[in-house]
């Protein structure tokens, strides 16, 4: 009767241990992954962009570049907060270069929002590396495409910007999909408001 009874515990104590390591499904770790990656675009002190993440059988990996220190234990905290990982490694490297960059691009897009003749413009790409600005994306008009240079190049420490703007007739919308309509899960583009 105990080895009965010893029998029926191990059981019972395998069906538990089993049931609570489920291996997640590859749609799971893509859930997760989607929720990571933005949890990461929504935290201002990230650079974002350069951020990576992968997901498998629920562990999720950063990977990619930070400017600092601080930025890759963010992202580290960030990413420990999105319920549902089964561990957490930071393969984030860092690269203080990167900073210079990050702030230029910031103050691009800052400048482009005070500028009225981009206001009926949903869309650009801005894209900084060694002080070089390039804007990418579609523009209502001439004048909306040299105000967005010219916006460009009025923030101190770009050092040359590369207007690749293509302008649409005055009127027409702009092409819009799905990456464009959300900002924050387009990788490169920011609403102009």
């Amino acid at each position: 009767m105990a080895r009965r009874y010893d029998w029926l515990l191990f059981a019972a104590v395998m069906v538990f241990v089993m049931a609570g390591t489920a291996v997640p499904s590859a749609a799971d770790d893509a859930g997760l992954q989607a929720k990571v990656e933005a949890q990461l675009r929504l935290d201002p002190r990230l650079n974002w962009e350069l951020l990576h993440v992968k997901v498998e059988q629920g562990k999720v990996t950063l990977f990619g570049e930070v400017a600092s220190p601080e930025e890759k234990g963010w992202a580290e905290t960030v990413a420990s907060t999105v319920p549902g990982g089964r561990g957490l490694t930071n393969n984030l490297l860092i690269e203080p270069a990167l900073a210079a960059d990050h702030k230029l691009r910031r103050d691009i897009w800052s400048a482009l929002k005070t500028v009225p003749a981009l206001e009926r413009n949903p869309t650009l790409n801005v894209t900084v590396q060694n002080g070089e600005a390039i804007l990418e994306g579609e523009v209502q008009g001439i004048a909306a495409q040299k105000a967005a240079g010219k916006a460009a190049q009025s923030v101190e420490g770009v050092r040359r910007v590369v207007n690749q703007l293509k302008i649409v007739p005055e009127g027409s919308r702009p092409k819009i999909d799905a990456t464009t309509r959300n900002p924050i899960l387009d990788g490169e583009r920011q609403v102009v408001p």
